[in-house]
């Protein structure tokens, strides 16, 4: 039997599926986190083997298999596509690899004509849109230190410094101190000062937090209310540039767990978006990416192309060289797992 490979590479865990010459799914697997910028050699290895471990059990021969998609944040350098393309060689498969974003296959999983636009709040944030033709327009996903305005670590970090604000008494008290020190089971400023700035502190450790926002806003706190409205703010701005390039572009899906979990936040991006475009149609990004790397992989096949990067050319909406393959780390995974922002 011919088949394809999607792969759906994230922080906490990769998603895998395997589909029909026609995109039909007739397996799925779970594996590892697939974080090719953040694993060692041996991890990363080990995460393929997992990933393959799917067609295997399916008795499906590497010869077989008509090509690898791989959906995941950090792959913005052709080094480090060669390096996804040379662990699937070195594991017995010679099929194509294609290298996308992770925006794009999540992209393509909610679009099965795989054009649109999709916002992604999680713990980093990022706007990709995808014209007919193929070409990848992207702003935002810059990493936690000097962009991702929005996402759960920015949601986090404007948390914690309402928390130590009011303790000064630059800021009036807020109800974030409590539900901050209750999760992190912490007594005063000087605790959470040693948390943050603990040498094996994450930056998915402090996004975590962002879950904590909506019940202080929904309790009226003024902080939260503050908070929830600027990170709106920033991802209102991070989406308008993409909409203006894609005017012809109506539908719009939300994603990632900032925009699925805090209804105020998503109500408020969804009065911007409208604002921008009256007749956007928006939906929720919840299906699943590896379906949307198989999708963008049969697009290649049918175009002749023998992988290695993205389906068309990528204009970068924010002045920089983005290299002409596959855009970068948006900072972690984008999804959802329990009750946190990931």
């Amino acid at each position: 039997m011919k088949y394809l490979i999607g792969i759906d590479g994230g922080g906490t865990a990769t998603k895998i599926c395997v589909a029909a010459p026609d995109g039909v799914v007739c397996g799925r697997h779970s594996a590892g986190p697939l974080n090719i910028n953040g694993q060692s050699r041996e991890e990363f290895r080990k995460t393929v083997a997992d990933v393959l471990a799917l067609p295997a059990r399916m008795n499906l021969r590497p010869a077989d298999c008509m090509a690898i998609s791989v959906g995941a944040a950090g792959v913005s350098n052709p080094q480090t596509r060669a390096a996804v393309t040379e662990a699937f060689r070195q594991a017995g498969y010679a099929a194509p690899v294609y290298v996308y974003g992770d925006g794009e296959t999540a992209l393509a999983a909610v679009f099965a004509e795989c054009h649109g636009i999709i916002l992604i709040a999680g713990t980093g944030s990022i706007c990709y849109g995808r014209r007919c033709d193929g070409t990848v327009i992207r702003c935002g996903g810059y990493g936690h230190l000097i962009d991702d305005g929005g996402s759960a670590y920015d949601i986090a970090r404007r948390m914690l410094a309402a928390v130590v604000r009011a303790s000064d008494g630059r800021t009036a008290q807020t109800l974030l101190t409590q539900l901050v020190y209750d999760r992190l089971n912490l007594n005063g400023v000087s605790e959470l000062i040693g948390y943050v700035y603990a040498p094996e502190r994450r930056k998915g450790d402090i996004a975590a937090l962002a879950v904590l926002l909506e019940q202080a806003a929904a309790s009226g706190d003024p902080a939260a209310l503050a908070i929830a409205d600027a990170c709106a703010d920033e991802l209102g701005a991070l989406i308008r540039p993409v909409i203006d390039k894609l005017p012809d572009e109506k539908n719009i899906a939300l994603g990632g767990s900032v925009l699925l979990k805090n209804e105020r936040i998503r109500r408020k991006v969804c009065e911007q978006v409208l604002h921008m475009k009256a007749d956007a149609r928006i939906l929720e990004a919840g299906q699943d990416a590896a379906e949307g790397a198989v999708r963008l992989a049969l697009l290649e096949l049918r175009a002749g192309r023998q992988g290695g990067g993205t389906v068309g050319d990528m204009e970068d909406d924010t002045g920089g060289d983005m290299g002409g393959g596959t855009v970068g780390d948006i900072g972690g995974s984008t999804g959802t797992e329990g009750e946190d922002y990931d």
